[in-house]
Order: structure tokens, then sequence, then C-alpha cells
């Protein structure tokens, strides 16, 4: 029985590595597929078009598999951590709105934005609310973390850079958001603005890939 239960705590100690696993593949599968459309496609603007744009060009099917692929991280990731930090209200809503924001990744990918020049469909405005909502929905889930990393022992030192990267992203997205009313350089806005949160969710999840039992697991 004891061999059981050794075996069992040893299971779901593994389980935020794995966990954090999946949330680098999937962020850096996303960033590999931007590098790569980026590099392939020469009629692609990078301070006009959206990165978005890639899905109805050459080579579409590696933006939207790579998007797939960055939403399924970020659940693995939110369950990840949702296992690492002690229960409570910042850990339930950060666990909720940043896995909203893995779905609206997702079905932004699959609901491919409207090619330039063409009438607005259904599809394209499918998109647009899913892209709409995803920022500010894990924008808010960024910070949730970093408040609740400062009430659990073993993220409380890594509080601050949580922090420093989320007020990034916070940055990022406003400047976005500036850009898109302004229509000037709205692009390179959009690409600043996922840099920096991909910073975050790369940051997190190798803390979680590195600690199959640095990060205690909450009860």
């Amino acid at each position: 029985m004891q061999a059981g239960e050794t075996v069992k705590q040893g299971t779901i100690m593994r389980q935020p590595r794995i966990f954090g696993l999946a949330g680098l593949l999937g962020a850096s599968v996303f960033a590999g597929s931007l590098i790569l459309l980026h590099l392939t496609h020469t009629d692609i603007n990078w301070t006009r078009h959206y990165v978005s744009d890639f899905t109805n060009g050459r080579l579409g099917w590696v933006f939207v598999l790579g998007a797939v692929v960055h939403g399924f991280g970020n659940l693995g990731l939110s369950l990840g951590l949702r296992q690492s930090l002690d229960p409570g209200s910042l850990r339930a809503w950060a666990f909720l709105l940043f896995g909203l924001a893995a779905a609206g990744i997702m079905v932004a990918a699959l609901f491919p934005i409207d090619p330039v020049g063409r009438y607005p469909t259904l599809v394209g405005l499918v998109h647009r609310v899913a892209t709409i909502a995803t920022f500010p929905l894990e924008l808010v889930a960024l910070f949730l973390f970093s408040a609740a990393f400062a009430r659990h022992p073993r993220w409380r030192r890594r509080r601050v850079t949580s922090f420093v990267l989320s007020t990034v992203a916070a940055v990022g997205l406003a400047g976005f958001l500036l850009a898109f009313v302004l229509n000037r350089m709205a692009g390179l806005a959009e690409r600043l603005a996922l840099a920096s949160f991909l910073a975050w969710e790369l940051w997190v999840s190798l803390q979680l890939a590195r600690s199959a039992s640095g990060v205690e697991v909450a009860r």
C-alpha cells in the first residue's frame, strides 16, 4: 500500500513538469511557424499585415498548425500552474481566463481572417471576435498568476519576473491597440505584442519543465 502511494505521489509530482514541457512545445512551435512564414513570404508586409494573413497564402496550414499547437500547449500550461499553486480565487480565475484565451487562439486559427480586399464573412467575424477577446483575457490571467505566485512559497521568488513580463505584455498590447486605432504599423505592433506574451509563456513553461520536484504540487 505504501509503495503504491509512493508511485502515485511520484506521478502527481511529474505532471506539472509534463504540462510545462507541453507549454514549451506549444509556444516554440508557434514561434517557429511564424519565423518560417516570415522567411518564405515576401508578399507579407510586416508593418501592415497581421500574422493571421499568413493563413490565406502559401503554406497557410503552417500557421494554422502552429496556432492550434500553441493553444493546446497553453491549455497544458494552465493545468500545470493549477496543480502547482495553492487553491484560491486567484488561481481559479487565472486558470479560467488563461484556458479561455488558449481556446480563443485555436478558434482564431481554425476560423481564418478574411483576405485583404474581400467582403467580410461570418468566418472572418468569428476570427476577429476570438482575436479581440484572447489578448485581454490572457493579459489579466498573467497578472492573476503573478499575484498567485506571491502567495506560494515555491513560486514567491519568481513573482517579480512574472510581474515584469506581464507588464511588458501590457505595454505591448496597449501599443497594438493604439496602432490599430491610428491605423499605423498595426502589423508590427501586433508582432511585438505577440512576442511579449510568448516571452511570459516560455519563461513560465520553463519553470515548470525544470522543476519536477522543485515546484510543490498543491493539494
